[in-house]
């Protein structure tokens, strides 16, 4: 089943968990998050990875007894698997009306929120979500429709922030239900007791903000590889039937527009989007690195050295970059007639190649260059 080993794959890739942590899968019922919790169970226990696994799922409030059943279908399939669950109720009409804001806003609000408090009660590292690869794509053709920049272009990323900071309260709306089991996760009980605090209280800190990251190892699988998952486990799952309603932007892009792009414009649009957000994911980095080269050369007059972090994606920077970037250092450094040559160039940017490791280069100026983990210092003196 190809499923496990390209999540596995983007997990190791990516670096989406790293050994020893806690997941939280949030887990809706719907294919694509049983899918997702599925593709953990296979993978929580492989040597380079082994994780442990909890689930969190929310009830919004807003499909009756269908989300009820919901509900009942994750508990179900978790205590079956062995996997600790929390659960949770938000009146979201109730909570609309009171922000002020569409039910589908208040519905996000309230999921952050309570992901954020599941992941502190279960001391989670990160919170895994069931973005694939058509939703990636969904969202850059929705965003290019409603207007976006380079930034937009990127759609949904592997990694992102869980951050409520500009976020109202919302968490005396959610409603806790149930237990979990002491031996299974460290949380503390009764669940009904409100985790405000714990939200507040040092827990999990991930890299992208103050609370984990949300991770996406289904990324770059499609719609169609999830469902054959699926089937071919035989698992079933729960349908939302609002997902069919095209008076919904993101529905009709979804089942109206890309189907209508496919038949009539290009039957690889769904490739040629996700490329165009893996190219707008390259600018970004490299928009990124630049900034932290001109925070870098700031500083460069106070010191002896000057530390140029190394691109996370794509290619080293280009030939010209670098040289500007010694031609700058000429100036601050005040090295007088120091001459680069191409073959100083070349040899500086092999060192922000993955696999330079640490060789050090002498350069003209008593300048010296080394790879030092994830940055090239340059030093002189």
């Amino acid at each position: 089943m190809r499923l496990p080993i390209v999540a596995a794959s983007a997990i190791r890739a990516h670096k989406l968990i790293a050994p020893g942590q806690r997941v939280l899968a949030a887990l809706s019922g719907g294919p694509d998050s049983v899918a997702l919790l599925h593709c953990l169970l296979e993978l929580r226990r492989k040597r380079d990875l082994k994780f442990t696994l909890a689930a969190a799922h929310l009830n919004h409030g807003l499909r009756g007894k269908r989300a009820a059943a919901d509900e009942e279908f994750c508990r179900k399939l978790c205590a079956r698997k062995g996997i600790p669950l929390l659960r949770a109720f938000v009146d979201t009409p109730k909570l609309a009306a009171q922000l002020k804001r569409s039910k589908e806003e208040a519905a996000r609000i309230a999921r952050h929120a309570f992901l954020a408090a599941a992941a502190a009660h279960t001391g989670a590292a990160c919170v895994a979500v069931a973005h694939h690869a058509d939703d990636r794509v969904e969202t850059i053709l929705y965003r290019l429709c409603r207007g976006t920049g380079l930034a937009g272009l990127q759609g949904i990323g592997w990694t992102g922030p869980l951050d409520l900071d500009n976020e109202p309260a919302v968490m005396d709306w959610i409603v806790w239900r149930g237990t979990v089991p002491r031996s299974a996760v460290a949380v503390p009980q009764p669940l009904a007791s409100a985790p405000r605090a714990a939200v507040a209280a040092a827990g999990p800190r991930g890299p992208l903000g103050s609370f984990p990251p949300v991770v996406r190892p289904l990324l770059s699988c499609t719609r169609r590889e999830v469902l054959a998952y699926l089937r071919a486990k035989r698992q079933k799952y729960c349908t939302d039937e609002t997902n069919f309603d095209v008076h919904i932007p993101r529905n009709a892009v979804r089942r109206l527009v890309l189907p209508l792009l496919e038949q009539k414009v290009h039957p690889g649009v769904r490739a040629a989007l996700w490329r165009l957000a893996e190219e707008a994911e390259v600018h970004a980095e490299k928009r990124a690195w630049r900034r932290e080269w001109l925070a870098a050369f700031a500083q460069a007059g106070k010191e002896d050295h000057v530390a140029l972090p190394v691109p996370r994606l794509g290619s080293p920077p280009d030939n010209s970059e670098l040289s500007d970037a010694l031609e700058v250092l000429r100036s601050i450094w005040s090295l007088g007639g120091a001459g680069f040559s191409s073959r100083h160039v070349q040899a500086l940017r092999h060192l922000f190649n993955p696999a330079a490791g640490a060789k050090q280069l002498e350069l003209p100026g008593g300048l010296s260059a080394k790879r030092k983990h994830k940055a090239v210092v340059i030093q002189r003196g």
